[in-house]
């Protein structure tokens, strides 16, 4: 699933890992061109996911709780 918060996309997915479902988000920073191959961020969560909508769900809040604590402002 793909999200724009504050100019960065997010794109989240789910992930079987020993048998454990496992959240990711991908964050893309624009830059000033407003290209977004240049700033990415990758993050793995590895909690006990109840299913995929949940993980989806979590790696959603956390990356745009990174997008805020990180993007200052809106594009």
């Amino acid at each position: 699933m793909q999200f724009i918060v504050r100019s960065c996309l997010i794109s989240t997915s789910v992930s079987i890992r020993d048998g454990r479902i496992v959240a990711n988000a991908r964050i893309f920073v624009p830059a000033s061109d407003g290209s977004l191959e240049d700033d990415v961020h990758d993050l793995c969560f590895d909690e006990n996911f109840i299913d995929e909508n949940e993980a989806l769900a979590f790696a959603l809040e956390r990356a745009v709780g990174w997008v805020e604590g990180h993007c200052v402002s809106e594009m």
